[in-house]
């Protein structure tokens, strides 16, 4: 093995892992298809930068670049090198994705794949350029992925193409545009590789080993008076913790300054041509959205922490006088606080400009969750920063850990859903009345009323949805923040294992939440649908009894019958009166066995049956009936007309007396 080979083995083993990562992501949809395709693009689109910058952002990192310059070989040589294994990577990377295309629907056109293709060109070219730059992975992805967002989707390339079509001037599937913007990206992309190489060759390394990069030392654009406020004062030990928290996380503030002239230029191209009124704006703005607010919340968790320990000094600020733990709160309140600014509050009020109050970032419910969301994932990224050494492998782990995160809660709710209908059907808990009614009860009581608590409208599935996983979530949550605190304080070991090792406790702690909250619900969920079995079965029974057809099949003599003389029924003569769609099952025949049933007319009708017919054209009973468990236990229900009602098919209530009791109790209706 001679050096060349040696220097690119060093060179490929850093992307090993990531690249690992890119080719489990493509594998997945060939194994379990997603129809859901953005989201193979949207992987891609942050891990091929990743890849891009990874082999020389990591020299960076670990202040190695002066030591490989010093090295007896070309820096073209060098540079040569780190782009071909970079190119393989990539390439590779690609071909992997292209195949789990194919197992999607979607297949692109020509036009698509050359911008693609133009894309990845020029991301894989500017890297180098970036990486030098900023001197560090996460600056150099995050002004990769911002320079070629602005190119492809603030620039205004569909507002063009549609003034042109207007004017007559292009005609409908004309690829000029898609190809202006491809040769756009081609020479883009042989700019930045001049610009890699000539950078590379003339860049100077100043301050040795422990130099700063753009993360720590930040480019000198802030007046003197804001710099001035950042400085540490002789006394106050907290506002002195807040100022320096402020000064490492300035990427982020740049970010969020980058990402709010875009969404400016976004509003005044939408105020230009009638505010969103183009498809393609609208995907423009939801990128745009999307890739700003990812950066912002994960570098917002993670900056700040990983620099700290990758310079070395988080050792130094533990021996300092002042508490571990009001220096870890810190940190997690303002980095809270500056994903909330940028990544959830900035989008929130500029997208009301761009769509008005129909957007989704203007509705209430709907905000509210987005900033949720930007919080735990700004968290997530806080995680992965008290876990791991350095900003580069905190923001990697993110969604690895958040991926672990939903898979385990995955496994919790379908473990507790099953081994609950297992144990169901095994021991069958529901075999009398009253316990089944007391445990229905609790639906009610503690899930409805989160739902209620969250939001008025109790038929949203997808606030129902919501409120169940933040249920779930709560004791996780409080479980990673002791853990985080924990980690802060502790010495980590630069080793996967040890970030398995730290994850695997929060993944059992969510499947546990998951696990007992899924199965509470079901079990309460199975115990209501056993009640309303027998409360809507009785009811669809009486009332088939008691139209004219089922009287004259079933009981003729009752044609006639009054509050005087009452109807008495069994289970057989509501089995024989209940046809589909709603028949008697099994759980409801064991509840009526031995029971008796007593039918009167309803308190508006004492001298008999009233039956009316709907505006639907089916026809109504109403009736007030009794029945008289086994057990003793009294359930009477009343099917009654209500007046001055748009839908009048009625009002059902059923009431039920325990033995024992002195009065009814109120089961159902009003």
């Amino acid at each position: 093995m001679n050096t060349k080979t040696t220097r690119i083995l060093k060179e490929a083993r850093p992307l090993f892992w990531p690249w690992c990562a890119v080719a489990l992501a493509g594998v997945v949809p060939l194994v379990y298809p997603l129809a859901w395709t953005p989201l193979i693009y949207l992987i891609g689109f942050f891990i091929i930068p990743v890849l891009a910058t990874l082999s020389l952002g990591n020299e960076f990192q670990h202040r190695t670049l002066s030591l490989l310059l010093s090295q007896p070989v070309g820096r073209m040589e060098i540079w040569g090198e780190k782009l071909s294994v970079t190119i393989v990577a990539i390439v590779s990377a690609v071909l992997v994705f292209s195949l789990a295309l194919r197992a999607t629907s979607y297949r692109p056109d020509r036009q698509e794949l050359a911008f693609a293709v133009a894309w990845i060109f020029a991301i894989t070219a500017s890297a180098t350029f970036w990486t030098l730059f900023t001197k560090s992975t996460v600056g150099g992805v995050a002004l990769n992925i911002g320079v070629q967002s602005f190119i492809s989707f603030v620039v205004p390339w569909a507002n063009l193409a549609d003034w042109l079509r207007a004017r007559g001037y292009l005609s409908p599937g004309n690829p000029i545009v898609p190809s202006t913007v491809t040769f756009v990206f081609l020479c883009y992309a042989g700019v930045m590789v001049w610009l890699g190489g000539r950078t590379l060759v003339r860049f100077q390394v100043t301050g040795g080993m422990a130099s700063d990069d753009l993360l720590m030392a930040g480019p000198d654009v802030m007046p003197g008076a804001l710099a001035g406020g950042l400085r540490c004062r002789p006394t106050g030990a907290v506002l002195n913790l807040i100022r320096k928290e402020l000064h490492l996380l300035r990427p982020v503030w740049l970010i969020s300054l980058l990402a709010a002239v875009s969404w400016a230029c976004l509003a005044l191209f939408g105020l230009l041509h009638q505010r969103g009124s183009t498809r393609n704006f609208e995907t423009a703005v939801v990128i745009v959205g999307v890739i700003s607010t990812l950066m912002i919340a994960i570098l917002a968790g993670s900056t700040s922490l990983g620099e700290e320990r990758t310079s070395g000094t988080h050792s130094w600020h533990m021996t300092l006088p002042v508490s571990a733990f009001r220096q870890w709160l810190i940190k997690l309140f303002m980095a809270l606080f500056a994903g909330f600014v940028g990544a959830g509050l900035l989008p929130m009020l500029i997208a009301g400009r761009l769509f008005g109050s129909s957007h989704m970032f203007v509705d209430v419910h709907l905000g509210i969750r987005w900033l949720l969301a930007v919080l735990i994932l700004t968290f997530a990224a806080f995680w992965c920063a008290c876990a791991v050494n350095g900003t580069v492998g905190a923001v990697l782990w993110v969604f690895p850990v958040l991926i672990a995160v939903g898979v385990a809660n995955v496994f919790g709710e379908r473990a507790g859903r099953e081994l609950v209908d297992v144990l169901v059907a095994r021991f069958d808990p529901f075999a009398t009345f009253r316990f089944t009614t007391a445990v229905s009860r609790l639906g009610p009581n503690v899930f409805f009323r989160l739902i209620d608590a969250a939001s008025e409208n109790m038929t949203d599935s997808i606030q129902a949805t919501f409120v169940l996983t933040t249920t779930i979530l709560v004791p996780a949550l409080l479980f990673a923040v002791i853990q985080s605190y924990r980690l802060f304080r502790a010495q980590i070991q630069d080793r996967a294992l040890s970030v398995v090792r730290s994850l695997l406790p929060l993944a059992m702690m969510v499947f546990l939440c998951s696990f007992s909250f899924l199965a509470f619900y079901t079990f309460v969920e199975d115990a209501t649908g056993q009640k309303n079995m027998l409360l809507f079965g009785t009811n669809h029974a009486v009332e088939e009894i008691l139209r004219a057809r089922a009287i004259a099949k079933i009981l003729p003599s009752t044609a006639n019958a009054d509050a005087a003389h009452p109807l008495q029924l069994t289970v057989d003569d509501l089995a024989k009166a209940n046809p589909l769609p709603f028949p008697l099952f099994e759980s409801t025949r064991r509840y009526l066995r031995n029971s008796r049933i007593t039918v009167t007319p309803d308190k508006a009708h004492p001298s008999g049956f009233y039956c009316r017919e709907n505006p639907r054209g089916s026809t109504s009973c109403y009736y007030l009936a009794t029945i008289h468990l086994a057990d003793g236990t009294d359930l009477t229900l009343s099917y009654e007309p209500v007046e001055n009602r748009k839908m009048p098919f009625g009002r059902f209530s059923v009431y039920v007396h325990w033995p024992g009791a002195k009065e009814h109790e109120l089961l159902w209706g009003r």
